[in-house]
């Protein structure tokens, strides 16, 4: 609770101020020199929330020879150990990936943990939108449905999912533990007018209000029909795709799990067409840890994840690099992240910063 209290009381400066800069925009640098120093300092330690930084790691150690150690853990947990870490001078990570906008903005690049680093070799190439901080991919995060059980999308507006037929049958990760699902609440609290909008559609009348707006009233009536939580995107998915279910719930996950159907034998396909969106878009971050014990080897690194270690998500269906010379997996249904962003409400670093702390407590109140 401490921590908590903690992190609202920097969301409030943040807004206070305006926002988090301290990106370290990097002159042109000699890679050839950076790249010997990195050999040297040898090991490199690197947090983030996804089994695919394996690949990413095994591909930077054959090219540059550098040993990489990485773990994967939740993103509270990367923060934490980041801060104890760095307080206690201790070696830990050099390089983090992260989800949590909130987090990053409100407590790690603030109070110095870690520094928005952008590469001398990219910083032309990422939209600047996307530089500080930086982001190194996106994920569409979709409403699915079982395809046995549906011959099309048993939803078609997201108020569907307020309704006595779906109350026990919605699955998704816990908002507790999934910070991306907190920052789509805070974009679905900012687009109140187009869900009021929604309402009438589905319903055939204006809604009547309990809070303050028609996105907050969305979040309590969705909370209030007792969604399934799960603790990963592939529990929601296989939750929703099994076969041989009579009523099997919809769910929000990653689109990327739908390379998992063949193998899994899922019936499984996204809720096209649900209005006013299917799901969000959102971003993972990288950032160089303030007391990194190998600097030059963390810069590489970065540069590498932008330039060929996002390939290891690239390759599969469902993340979409920032650098615009990586193409779309040729079997997107959409054509790539400009596409997925009119279907989906992509996430705001600052929307999640306005309203996390309050979303947090909000859906905690009614998903009792």
């Amino acid at each position: 609770m401490k921590r908590f209290v903690t992190l609202l009381l920097m969301l409030s400066l943040i807004l206070t101020l305006g926002g988090v800069s301290g990106t370290v925009l990097a002159a042109d640098e000699d890679w050839n020199a950076i790249a010997e120093a990195a050999k040297k300092e040898g090991l490199l330690i690197i947090y983030n929330p996804s089994s695919r930084m394996g690949e990413a790691a095994e591909g930077f150690t054959a090219k540059y020879g550098i040993e990489v150690e990485w773990a994967k853990m939740n993103d509270v947990e990367i923060s934490d150990r980041v801060v104890r870490e760095h307080e206690a001078k201790a070696r830990g990570a050099d390089v983090i990936v992260t989800e949590d906008a909130a987090i990053l903005m409100a407590q790690l690049l603030p109070q110095g943990y870690v520094v928005n680093y952008v590469p001398s070799t990219h910083k032309d190439i990422i939209p600047v939108e996307y530089q500080d901080p930086l982001i190194y991919q996106f994920q569409p995060r979709i409403f699915g449905y079982n395809t046995e059980a549906y011959d099309e999308s048993p939803i078609k507006n997201l108020w569907d999912l307020t309704t006595p037929e779906w109350r026990g049958k919605i699955a998704m990760r816990d908002p507790q533990f999934t910070s991306t699902n907190l920052a789509w609440f805070a974009e679905i609290v900012e687009a109140a007018d187009e869900m009021a909008v929604a309402y009438e559609e589905r319903f055939g009348e204006p809604i009547t209000l309990t809070t303050p707006n028609a996105g907050w009233e969305f979040i309590k009536r969705l909370a209030n029909n007792k969604p399934i939580m799960f603790n990963s995107d592939t529990s929601v998915a296989e939750a929703v795709g099994a076969r041989g279910q009579a009523e099997p719930p919809v769910g929000l996950y990653v689109l990327s799990k739908h390379r998992e159907i063949p193998a899994k034998n899922l019936a499984l396909d996204a809720c096209y067409g649900l209005e006013p969106y299917m799901g969000y878009l959102y971003p993972a971050y990288v950032a160089i840890t303030a007391n990194a014990a190998s600097p030059n080897a963390a810069k590489l690194f970065v540069m590498y994840l932008l330039e060929e270690g996002v390939r290891a998500w690239t390759k599969d269906l469902g993340n979409f690099a920032t650098d615009p010379r990586i193409p779309t997996h040729p079997d997107d249904p959409l054509g790539g992240t400009e596409a997925w962003a009119k279907v989906t409400m992509p996430l705001n670093a600052q929307t999640t910063v306005k309203y996390y702390g309050e979303l947090f407590d909000f859906w905690m109140k009614h998903a009792k």
